[in-house]
């Protein structure tokens, strides 16, 4: 098993409660291992729970031995704003909100996300025609494996 696997296996284990969840691990580096770790929650995910998860999964990977470097950097952080969705629980997180997809053929759509299904998201897309101010809004169901990446908006209001 790699090492990210192994890795996200420990996190899991060390997660206060089932409305947290692993968006991802990455561990890579050339000369000094970098390991970065994801987290994100239904209910959004507080300073106090990430120190926590990162004082005891750096506390198991140093028992473990598992990291065979001397020296790596290890990172556990919450879920960023402009970050891209990446998991399908966080789309269902942010249904209602205002979001934009960008395809794989490099179209992008903004608009409210309004249903997330089993294998596409369904969107009140805003169309402006070009050279109009006009917003017209177009439902459009968008397939999981036809997007390359989605951002939710930032709201001030």
């Amino acid at each position: 098993m790699e090492l990210a696997a192994q890795i996200k296996k420990i996190v899991e284990q060390h997660l206060p409660d089932e409305s947290l969840y692993v968006v991802k691990v990455d561990a890579k580096g050339a000369r000094r291992l970098k390991v970065l770790i994801i987290l994100d929650g239904d209910n959004g995910v507080t300073i106090e729970q990430v120190t926590k998860v990162s004082r005891e999964v750096g506390h198991e990977l140093d028992e473990r031995d598992l990291i065979k470097d001397d020296e790596y950097q290890f990172e556990v952080t919450s879920a960023g704003i402009g970050e891209p969705l990446e998991l399908h629980r966080q789309y269902v997180k942010n249904v209602d909100r205002k979001i934009t997809v960008t395809r794989n053929n490099e179209t992008k759509f903004t608009g409210t996300l309004k249903e997330v299904k089993e294998e596409s998201i369904l969107i009140d897309a805003e169309i402006t025609e070009k050279g109009k101010k006009k917003v017209t809004i177009k439902e459009m169901e968008i397939p999981f494996n036809d997007i390359d990446n989605t951002v939710v908006e930032v709201s001030f209001k």
